[in-house]
């Protein structure tokens, strides 16, 4: 079956599901100018659905499991993800109704040049900060819109009052989760016997594992939580230590203790492999390993 032939007998069969709704499939460019087709499923009585990338499941289909095993899990991740009523979009109108909501998030910049073009944006590093509204915000999924140029013009504001709203509101809206590497494994491989580490990761800890894993409590998008204020120099002075910064992908980041036998060299090509082997294309950050210097407080490549 063809991809194009798939994508016909998805919507064919998600009909056949749930006749009520209303489907389709459309184009959508992702983080590093990644293309996706996104099924979208509206039914009565809401205006908002979550959007359901196939080409996923086309892979799957390829290797070998059931066509009507993926419409089955289609319509699970439908089912457990739609948003219940409608959700009030005019707030978006007033910037005043927007602003405690805003938050930013870390792409690569020169994968993500047409984009940016569309988007008030601020260069860093290798990357840029981009800007949107939580809209909603749960264990399963969130709910955002990407804030573009048109929206500042609308709201009359300007980039800097943006970043100054998602500066003290992503901290607050999305809390860091810091975590042993140990402790992240115990609990994938053994969750019901796992115990979490404590945010405020102990010195001795550095000793037993010299990996942390640094993200968000949603898990999407944490690798801004480099961003947040003093949070990095109080865990390098916790350690005693510089940091070397690994870009896991864009919801996470790994900090590793920039002793004396740490190679960077080692470190960067990591990255480059696991980018290449392990990270889908759309939530790559960068192949560059970054640096915390405590004397100076700040990152650099």
């Amino acid at each position: 079956m063809t991809y194009d032939t798939f994508k016909e007998q998805i919507l064919a069969g998600m009909k056949a599901r749930i006749p009520l709704a209303s489907l389709s499939i459309q184009s959508v460019v992702k983080n590093n100018n990644v293309q996706l087709d996104g099924l979208t499923i509206m039914e009565g009585g809401t205006n908002l659905s979550p959007t359901i990338y196939l080409n996923y499941f086309y892979e799957t289909y390829q290797n070998g499991v059931e066509f009507s095993s993926i419409l089955d899990t289609i319509l699970h991740t439908y089912q457990s993800n739609k948003p219940r009523g409608k959700i009030d979009t005019s707030f978006f109108t007033n910037y005043a109704n927007v602003r405690p909501h805003i938050a930013y998030k870390l792409i690569h910049y020169e994968r993500n040049r047409h984009l940016l073009a569309d988007l008030p944006h601020f260069r860093y590093l290798d990357l840029a900060i981009v800007f949107y509204c939580l809209v909603s915000s749960s264990p399963s999924g969130s709910a955002t819109i990407l804030i573009r140029k048109d929206h500042l013009r609308f709201w009359n504001i300007s980039p800097t009052q943006l970043f100054d709203a998602a500066k003290e509101n992503t901290p607050r809206l999305l809390s860091y989760d810091l975590r042993n590497m140990n402790d992240l494994m115990e609990e994938l491989l053994a969750p019901a016997h796992s115990t979490l580490s404590d945010p405020d990761i102990k010195k001795e800890d550095a000793a037993i594992c010299p990996m942390y894993v640094l993200t968000n409590q949603n898990k999407l998008n944490g690798a801004s939580c480099i961003l947040y204020e003093h949070l990095l120099e109080h865990f390098a002075d916790r350690l005693c230590c510089d940091l070397y910064i690994l870009p896991s992908s864009i919801h996470e980041v790994i900090l590793i203790p920039a002793t004396s036998d740490t190679s960077y060299q080692e470190l960067s090509q990591m990255v480059q492999e696991v980018n290449d082997t392990q990270v889908s294309p759309e939530e790559i950050l960068s192949d560059h390993v970054y640096y915390f210097s405590r004397s100076s407080g700040s990152i650099r490549m």
